[in-house]
């Protein structure tokens, strides 16, 4: 049987968990939740007699979740002089 490959990645409110680039389980607040259901996803594998790999990325990029928000409330939202809001400034 092959390895299965579980990535933790950040979403836009909370982290998400994709096995083999399939995305499963909803989202989590933390890393470290996201990272238990990975285990627990993972240990299915293992029980059927396949290899696993989880990886999990570091706390530098974790953003707070009013970041997260802003950055895409300021994303969407037209400025107040009507004019489409740019990434720079």
């Amino acid at each position: 049987m092959e390895r299965s490959v579980f990535e933790i990645v950040k979403a836009p409110l909370g982290w998400s968990v994709f096995a083999d680039n399939v995305k499963i389980g909803g989202v989590y607040d933390s890393r470290g939740a996201a990272l238990e259901a990975a285990t627990l996803a993972a240990s299915y594998t293992i029980s059927d007699g396949g290899g696993v790999q989880i990886n999990v990325p570091g706390a530098q990029e974790e953003k707070p979740r009013w970041a997260v928000a802003f950055e895409i409330a300021a994303a969407i939202l037209p400025t107040r002089s009507g004019r489409v809001r740019s990434g720079s400034r």
